[in-house]
């Protein structure tokens, strides 16, 4: 019964030697992983907010790092990142902005001046799925299905001193056709678009609330001829979704329905030499969903 009672007590230990620590970056503005348990050493990687790492090994460093009007207390702790965008980079970390809570990543694009920050959103960059510095004032995106960007905190990280940061918001309807299940959508037809609306400051500096649409706004539509719209279902759907709408007498009634197609947002970033950078990020919604 002892010989029992050892081995058991041997796995547990083994088992607990084992146990994989894993953490997630928990600093708003990311945290620098470094080559030595040091603030002076090289500067590996920048892991940021929600990135899930492994601890390998405790240091017994202590650091107390001033944040705002904080003190926040920890220590240095080797980790290796997990995640594959990091392709498992190993390095020393504060510990201090860890959590032991999985912290979903935020939907980020990088500019030169500023990154664009989402919380808690899913989505994907059309066309470039790496953009340190776009060239061109328009990034495109795809919302996953079920995701919104509306009433969503919209964080604006600069890079360099400013004097300002704007963020306004509009959205695109489309018309879509319903079946049971299936649809049509004209996104390359006609359209609705609403005008920019600016995205209210909250507390924290740099974070916006964005735009919550109701169903007033989300069933606008300009005029259309009902034949041109008929003969677009044809043209751009076929035949068996035209049947679905020929007798119909306007838009939005029946099988036919309007609803937002695309959610805009638009960033001016005012430098301190008042130079005017304008950016806009155009997020495709599912429709029919």
């Amino acid at each position: 019964m002892k010989t029992y009672i050892y081995i058991i007590a041997i796995l547990l230990t083994f088992n607990i030697a084992n146990a994989q620590e894993i953490r997630y970056v928990n600093a708003d503005n990311g945290l620098f992983l470094r080559d030595t348990p040091s603030q002076d050493s090289k500067r590996i990687d920048k892991l940021v907010y929600g990135t899930q790492i492994e601890i390998t090994e405790r240091t017994n460093l202590k650091l107390d790092v001033k944040d705002k009007n904080d003190v926040v207390s920890g220590e240095w702790v080797k980790v290796t990142c997990t995640d594959d965008i990091h392709n498992n980079r190993t390095g020393y970390v504060f510990n201090g902005f860890l959590s032991e809570h999985r912290i979903d990543k935020r939907f980020s694009i990088d500019f030169e001046d500023f990154t664009m920050e989402f919380e808690n959103l899913r989505a994907d960059i059309i066309g470039n799925e790496q953009i340190s510095t776009h060239p061109n004032n328009s990034i495109d995106a795809i919302l996953e299905i079920g995701e919104t960007v509306q009433g969503k905190m919209v964080r604006i990280r600069h890079h360099s001193k400013y004097k300002s940061i704007k963020v306004y918001q509009r959205h695109e309807n489309s018309i879509s056709i319903q079946a049971e299940g299936p649809h049509c959508d004209l996104v390359d037809w006609k359209h609705f678009y609403s005008a920019w609306e600016p995205l209210k400051d909250t507390k924290k500096a740099g974070v916006f609330e964005t735009v919550t649409y109701n169903n007033k706004a989300t069933d606008k539509f300009i005029k259309v001829d009902i034949l041109e719209f008929k003969n677009a279902v044809k043209e751009h759907c076929g035949e068996e979704w035209y049947n679905m709408i020929k007798d119909e007498k306007k838009i939005n009634k029946g099988a036919s329905s309007i609803g937002v197609s695309k959610i805009y947002f638009k960033v001016i970033f005012t430098t301190m030499f008042d130079e005017e950078i304008e950016k806009v990020i155009a997020f495709d919604v599912p429709m029919g969903c």
